[in-house]
């Protein structure tokens, strides 16, 4: 078989996305003969037909749509890989603020800082940490990475990834209390300024409104948790960081929430804060299947 190149497929890539060849070769910013001609060796060369041309434009044929998701996880790694390139090759220097959660602190943002110093050598991080979000808006921080479901009007970033949360207890309790209906377990709630959070809006729903213990920490509702004193609803990279504790099987599926890594719009079109975000953005987004 013709050995395939990945500049070839992205010709079939573009005419996919676009339906049609003028709007590929806009996009691609080759003439439509070009994408006519490099369409044409492909399927000559490897004896397949990857579209249907009719009046209406391109549409991919079966053979071609097996290869469309995988067109995909091409191009997007393509556009990393520039990305890497463009940060290692613009180095920044200077101290900037990075504000964030405690539970974020502690377990995901350390694995990254190391390749953040390889590629800026003369940067300094300052990590300001909050569970509350208007606290943590106004840190005065130019990074900021925080879960919810959107950001407020004020700041501006992309949604990196889905922060999913299961029920975690300790091994003990479990053998303890087996059998137990949702209710009638002991639970480690929310304190008041989580009251609207994700996992807040899902324990005052389903569970209760009242508890013995709380806390506006997710690390700390882990650690009390792993004594033994009742459920704790948690990020899943939480619970799963916590070596006393185990995934609770058979009860409601717990939330998700977005990952987002943003900065303050005034903050936008600033060099050094785009490329800082862009890492952190893609730092954060290869973590996708370690949040869920």
């Amino acid at each position: 078989m013709h050995r395939i190149r990945w500049d070839d497929l992205q010709y079939v890539h573009a005419v996919a996305e676009h339906g049609s060849l003028s709007a590929a070769s806009r996009a691609l910013g080759v003439n439509h003969a070009t994408v006519l001609r490099r369409i044409a060796l492909l399927e000559d060369a490897n004896d397949v037909r990857l579209f249907d041309r009719g009046k209406d434009g391109y549409r991919l044929r079966p053979e071609g749509r097996a290869l469309l998701a995988s067109l995909k996880l091409m191009d997007d790694a393509s556009a990393r890989i520039r990305r890497s390139l463009a940060l290692t090759s613009k180095g920044i220097e200077g101290t900037f603020r990075l504000a964030t959660t405690d539970a974020i602190a502690c377990l995901l943002l350390p694995g990254f800082l190391g390749a953040l110093r390889e590629a800026h050598p003369n940067i300094n991080v300052e990590i300001a940490v909050s569970n509350n979000p208007v606290d943590m808006s106004m840190s005065g921080a130019e990074i900021l990475v925080r879960p919810g479901a959107d950001l407020p009007p004020d700041l501006s970033g992309v949604q990196v990834a889905s922060v999913g949360f299961r029920v975690f207890g300790a091994r003990d309790y479990l053998a303890k209390h087996a059998g137990l209906s949702l209710q009638e377990h002991k639970w480690l709630g929310v304190a008041p300024g989580f009251a609207q959070s994700t996992v807040g809006e899902w324990q005052f729903s389903s569970v209760r409104s009242g508890f013995e213990f709380s806390a506006d920490s997710f690390l700390a509702l882990a650690g009390l948790a792993s004594k033994g004193l009742g459920l704790a609803m948690l990020p899943a990279f939480v619970g799963e960081n916590s070596p006393q504790l185990l995934p609770v099987d058979g009860l409601p599926e717990g939330p998700q929430t977005g990952l987002w890594v943003a900065t303050h719009r005034e903050f936008r079109n600033q060099a050094d804060i785009e490329t800082l975000l862009a890492f952190f953005a893609d730092a954060f987004a290869g973590e996708h299947s370690q949040l869920t």
